[in-house]
């Protein structure tokens, strides 16, 4: 059986209500005696008390809890970050639930629904395309939300700071004298055609192509590009098969790098972004952990920086996060043939 507050305040001889002062950390707890205090702190101890967290979370309002919205997990980066936002959230105190959607409108407005019902503090959200208006309909657009992949003007974000280290792809680019870049991922190319303007370059291929078009490459022969330009090492490694594959000469490359499994290494490669992934989680952690210490202030859309590394950079910069302890669970379970390196 559960001990209670009851068992407590009986154990040591005093209210209920004053062990309650005492152990919820009320004002009026200071005015308790220390030789009282030491006697609950015993009696917590001794009769293995835990308080019960749908409880205080009744009673305080906060339930200690955060929810991250995703469209999957199956993914390296997908299981990465889920693992690493669930602890750094337990050592920040609070228990992570997690909602997938499948890229499917329904679930995903099934896995707010469901945080929401559950109490959750405060969403992590990762998809692309935001549902302030199922918040609004069901009258929570005050909730505490963090976009980290978009910018809906009516709740915070964290998104990345792509515009620096893309000027300098398109820099590159111009260096090279590229003429058709192929850019597959629209929050490249919306960046990239607004450098390359007036340059002569063609982007080709469409916004719109995903990994999964990536498996075919059939277009490849048709549109011979000079550089290839992707928000995804998968899609990159990809394309390099189709590339051996079709016995032609590989384009100069560009891509994103955020973790270990990302590590290409090709002369084709010319630069990389590159995202701290270490540094970001545990910073949309402390600024989630902000927005509920101050549930009052104005909506905020920050950008994390994005470094631009030629492939020497790159090569340094993965050698130090194999040896960084962090990542171990990832390294651990690389397979290098599998990541096509």
């Amino acid at each position: 059986m559960r001990t209670t507050i009851r068992d407590i305040a009986k154990r040591v001889g005093v209210s209920n209500s004053l062990v309650s002062l005492y152990l919820n950390n009320r004002p009026l707890a200071a005015r308790i005696a220390e030789s009282t205090k030491r006697k609950i702190d015993e009696a917590v101890k001794e009769l293995n008390y835990n308080p019960s967290a749908t409880a205080r979370a009744l009673k305080n309002g906060k339930s200690k809890t955060l929810g991250l919205v995703t469209a999957k997990l199956c993914s390296d980066y997908g299981s990465f970050f889920a693992q690493t936002l669930l602890d750094e959230c337990s050592r920040q105190g609070y228990q992570l639930l997690i909602g997938i959607t499948h890229f499917n409108a329904e679930e995903e407005r099934r896995a707010l629904e469901n945080l929401i019902s559950r109490q959750a503090d405060g969403i992590f959200y990762t998809l692309k395309l935001f549902p302030a208006d199922y918040l609004n309909a069901i009258g929570r657009n005050d909730y505490p939300v963090l976009q980290l992949n978009s910018e809906n003007p009516e709740f915070n974000s964290a998104a990345l700071g792509l515009e620096d280290p893309l000027k300098e792809v398109a820099r590159k680019i111009r260096e090279l004298g590229c003429r058709r870049i192929l850019v597959p991922h629209q929050s490249w190319s919306d960046i990239l055609e607004k450098e390359l303007a007036g340059y002569g370059v063609e982007i080709v291929g469409g916004r719109s192509r995903t990994t999964s078009d990536a498996e075919n490459f059939q277009f490849l022969k048709d549109l011979r590009p000079d550089a290839v330009a992707a928000d995804s090492s998968i899609y990159i490694k990809l394309l390099r098969r189709k590339y051996r594959e079709l016995g032609l000469p590989t384009p100069y490359l560009f891509y994103s790098y955020a973790l270990p499994c990302d590590y290409i290494e090709d002369p084709a490669i010319v630069g990389v972004t590159v995202c701290n992934f270490k540094h970001r989680l545990s910073g949309i952690v402390h600024r989630m952990i902000q927005m509920l210490e101050h549930p009052g202030a104005a909506v905020l859309h920050t950008r994390d920086p994005i470094r631009f590394m030629n492939p020497d950079e790159l090569r340094t910069y993965h050698q130090s996060q194999l040896a960084d302890p962090f990542y171990e669970p990832l390294v651990s379970k690389l397979n290098y043939e599998e990541y096509d390196r």
